[in-house]
């Protein structure tokens, strides 16, 4: 099936009432509270990107935003929590593929191994990045809503190629990780909810702009990081960082206005991360 067939596919079971890809995160209200105040960022969507909300035993862990030609996430938006359980011991031949961005009719996120996929691989494969994109790239699949900010279900949940970006091996293991950890020891401790939007920059849109695995997914200039924590007394800290997917590595600070200015000059318009507000 071409990319035209798998859109008209997709809005004929969204006009069902059946869709995990989505053409606004409103469609699904419980997508919604992976955002602050129920506000998705503005200006980041576009005609090339899909709404993923990241579907997985019956529940909804958080929103994606793909890229659809980049075949990587633009965003992921989730809610930080304690982890209380280990990284699942899964292998990467068996982490898990978005079916409906392929057009076929399944509310959640299935691995490459069911018969379900395997009876439509061709056309997942197609949609989005997969295991072989990856394999001795000298790239990590970096995940972009990091696995050690949940537990349980949704841990396992962010174990899916929609939630992968190429990832710098160095800078995946030292200060991106860093980052991470920093949000899950001193942000989660100090906060009464965390809202939490975490990106990429892509280096080009079609192959030949920028670099790319395979001529299928792109590499990543920038990762990026925005987190929105509402403390008990009502009283808020947002903040921003941007790291380099490239030596030196850097992490850098940033206000929110500061990136949603960087976002802007790279997606060609006004950007709003936190559009409900949290300042």
């Amino acid at each position: 099936m071409d990319s035209l067939g798998r859109v008209l596919v997709l809005l004929v079971l969204c006009s069902g009432g059946f869709c995990e890809v989505l053409q606004s995160f409103s469609d699904v209200p419980n997508c919604q509270n992976f955002f602050y105040r129920g506000q998705e960022p503005l200006g980041l969507a576009s005609n090339t990107t899909a709404s993923i909300c990241q579907c997985l035993q019956g529940g909804y862990h958080y929103a994606t935003l793909y890229h659809r030609l980049a075949r990587v996430p633009i965003y992921s938006a989730y809610i930080l929590e304690v982890s209380t359980t280990p990284r699942p011991d899964l292998s990467s031949s068996n982490w898990y593929l978005e079916p409906m961005l392929g057009g076929v009719f399944q509310k959640e996120m299935l691995q490459p191994s069911s018969s379900t996929m395997q009876q439509n691989l061709p056309d997942v494969e197609d949609s989005q990045a997969v295991n072989d994109d990856y394999r001795n790239s000298g790239y990590s699949r970096g995940h972009v809503n990091p696995s050690g900010h949940h537990s349980r279900v949704s841990q396992l949940s962010t174990f899916t190629f929609t939630n992968m970006a190429p990832q710098d091996s160095t800078f995946n293991s030292g200060t991106w990780n860093q980052y991470e950890t920093f949000l899950r020891d001193k942000i989660l401790t100090s906060c009464q909810q965390t809202y939490v939007l975490s990106g990429v920059i892509i280096s080009g849109s079609h192959p030949g702009e920028g670099k790319w695995l395979r001529n299928r997914v792109n590499v990543p200039t920038f990762f990026w990081s925005a987190f929105c924590c509402v403390r008990s007394d009502g009283t808020r800290r947002v903040e921003g960082r941007l790291g380099r997917n490239t030596s030196p590595y850097d992490v850098v600070t940033k206000t929110i206005p500061e990136l949603e200015a960087i976002l802007g000059g790279v997606y060609g318009g006004r950007v709003a991360l936190f559009s409900g507000g949290c300042q």
